[in-house]
């Protein structure tokens, strides 16, 4: 058990700052034990924007024991700022979970300048190949790699202490494990050439914190009119296909105007490392899920811009075509994008010989559906349903099977990626295999359980997301001097919130740092970001 010195008053805690000053160690672990007293309700105890610290250890080299700052003293942790937050030569701080300990420690005045996370460290070694994601608790990345045990299991600031050890000594005992912990990461994520996607992720947390604070406004009323006017439906409808439709949105959305709206805004938390692309997830509520226009008419336009604002709706043209054009890489698609000429046009004077000029609008649909279907490995079987369901297109088997080979013909250097991955399958049955983002992301797939469609699907979908990511951290910078910031992030659609007199400005400037920021990530094709300016998320 390290030494300790316990820290209750404000006063003490200046002592420490000045102290830190002084010293100016390299690096500070920070480790936040969260209260979870029966007061709190369950889902707010592990909430950064909710949750309430019950100690908080810091230790460092060069002081000779681990500081446990605990009752009044954390009400104000600003008298670190000045260190930690300086802009020449802050130390690096090592915390375990930077998206809750950072959304805490921000709520009392500290917003650390250099962060590396534990769990971003974990979590991308991982590759992906456990299922865990980012649930990783700190007690077992310490057993694993550092050979001991924390005196009690710690798992998302929560210590579930065993019998006769307290929380101080727990939090001390985490806070003098970081330190070692991430040594023992750092030259592994430099072997796998993951520095780059771990310092994005770390770099991310402020933007991602900011975002889920902010939340969307909503007009509450009017979400709840459709809410109840499906309701009604669901009494007289009688078409099997209808009701099954109308339950499925009473179940998921019904109760948002109750549970989700709170001062006139829906806020929802954002997970950046739970899948293995690296596009978020989101949940408590999915708004990546809110419906279309097409599927439910009303509720996007119940999301809204307050009263002097406007909001900023901003997505990239393409962006999934683009990045397969340039990690295939394929030469006659790179060429479609920098001639400024559209993909589905191209694809569909494949599929009918014909000038891109003579291509009729039924044709560029049916090649919008090649183009998407067939990318990410799609079978000619599983394409009429695609096309079918997503396009309303009615093909036969033959029709199908002439489609995918004319998307290869039109795209020879995609035809090669897809036989690469095809030899990886073959070698997966008896090795792991592993396939990485531009950034470096890495997705392994262990012996036996190689997925021919993954394969192809992450390194795409998760470079558009390292993008994307490298443009919400911009635009969080950029955007403030505008009085404007992040309100949501879907995929690779953002939403920003800026004054009504300011509105162009940001537009213009939204797609000007989208198209720069994930020019960085792919940079052999042109990156282009549309933007408008709404009223409401319908447009």
């Amino acid at each position: 058990m390290p030494a300790q010195r316990r820290l209750s008053q404000p006063t003490e805690v200046q002592t420490l700052a000045a102290e830190l000053r002084q010293l100016r160690p390299p690096a500070i672990a920070l480790f936040l034990a969260l209260d979870d007293a029966p007061d709190l309700p369950v889902n707010a105890r592990t909430d950064p924007h909710r949750a309430r610290p019950a100690a908080l250890a810091l230790a460092a080299p060069g002081l000779p024991a681990v500081h446990l700052l605990q009752g009044p003293a954390l009400a104000d942790l600003s008298p670190f700022q000045a260190l930690l937050g300086a802009h020449t030569a802050p130390p690096y701080v090592v915390v375990h979970d930077a998206h809750r300990t950072l959304g805490v420690l921000a709520r009392r005045g500290l917003t650390p300048r250099r962060v590396g996370c534990t769990l971003t460290a974990a979590t991308l070694l991982a590759e992906g190949a456990d299922d865990r994601r980012d649930d990783r608790p700190l007690s077992a990345l310490v057993r694993a790699e550092l050979a001991h045990d924390l005196p009690g299991e710690i798992d998302r600031g929560l210590i579930r202490s065993e019998l006769g050890v307290n929380h101080q000594d727990a939090a001390a005992a985490a806070a003098d494990a970081l330190l070692p912990l991430m040594r023992a990461y750092a030259p592994r994520l430099r072997e796998r050439h993951l520095v780059r996607v771990f310092e994005l992720e770390c770099e991310l947390v402020p933007a991602v914190l900011d975002m889920e604070a902010t939340g969307l406004a909503v007009d509450a009323p009017a979400f709840a009119r459709i809410v109840e006017s499906w309701r009604r439906e669901r009494l007289t409808a009688e078409e099997p296909a209808r009701i099954t439709r109308l339950d499925k949105l009473l179940t998921t959305y019904g109760n948002w105007p109750r549970d989700y709206v709170s001062a006139g805004r829906i806020r929802t938390h954002l997970y950046p490392l739970a899948t293995d692309s690296g596009r978020f997830a989101c949940a408590d509520p999915n708004l990546q899920q809110v419906p279309s226009e097409h599927t439910a008419p009303g509720v996007r336009a119940c999301f809204v811009a307050p009263h002097g604002a406007r909001l900023i709706i901003a997505d990239y043209a393409q962006i999934e075509l683009r990045v397969a054009a340039h990690l295939a890489p394929c030469p006659v698609l790179r060429q479609v994008f920098r001639d400024r000429r559209d993909p589905h046009r191209t694809t569909a004077a494949a599929l009918t010989r014909a000038p891109e000029s003579a291509v009729t609008d039924h044709q560029r649909k049916l090649a919008k559906a090649v183009n998407f279907g067939f990318l990410f490995g799609m079978g000619a079987r599983r394409f009429r349903e695609y096309a079918a369901t997503s396009y309303g297109l009615d093909l036969d088997l033959p029709a199908a099977e002439r489609a995918r080979e004319a998307f290869f013909r039109a795209f020879p250097g995609i035809a090669a990626w897809h036989r690469r991955i095809g030899d990886l399958s073959r070698r997966g049955e008896r090795e792991d295999i592993t396939v990485q983002t531009a950034l470096g992301r890495r997705k392994r797939f262990p012996a036996g359980a190689f997925a021919f469609n993954a394969a192809l699907n992450i390194p795409v979908q998760g470079t558009a997301a390292e993008g994307f990511k490298r443009a919400m951290i911009d635009l969080h910078r950029g955007l403030a001097p505008l009085g404007g910031r992040g309100v949501l992030c879907v995929h690779d659609e953002y939403l920003a919130e800026v004054p009504e007199d300011r509105a162009e400005e940001a537009r213009q400037l939204v797609t000007r740092i989208m198209e720069e920021a994930m020019a960085t990530i792919v940079p052999s094709v042109p990156i282009v970001a549309e933007a408008r300016i709404a009223t409401s998320w319908a447009g």
